[in-house]
């Protein structure tokens, strides 16, 4: 950490910051593969005129890690102003 530090300029306090930002980053990419398949359950909706078995689940799975998200977000602020 303090080789990281003083070769980036970064503050070593900044570390679980940026820690927690990469998760965020993570996170977010999880939660846009589960669009992409919802997006692919209501567009055979579209076509079909039938539900995919996949609908529900994948509604309900994007829906759990956006609530994660933003439980994960209010904890890093919280954090910041600590």
């Amino acid at each position: 950490m303090v080789l990281s530090a003083a070769h980036t300029g970064a503050a070593p306090g900044d570390f679980p910051l940026r820690e927690a930002l990469a998760e965020f980053i993570r996170a977010a990419g999880l939660v846009r593969r589960i669009g992409v398949d919802l997006n692919q359950a209501v567009a055979k909706l579209n076509t079909m005129g039938q539900r995919s078995d996949d609908l529900l689940p994948y509604a309900a799975e994007s829906m759990r890690r956006a609530r994660l998200l933003d439980q994960a977000a209010k904890e890093v602020r919280k954090r910041i102003r600590q």
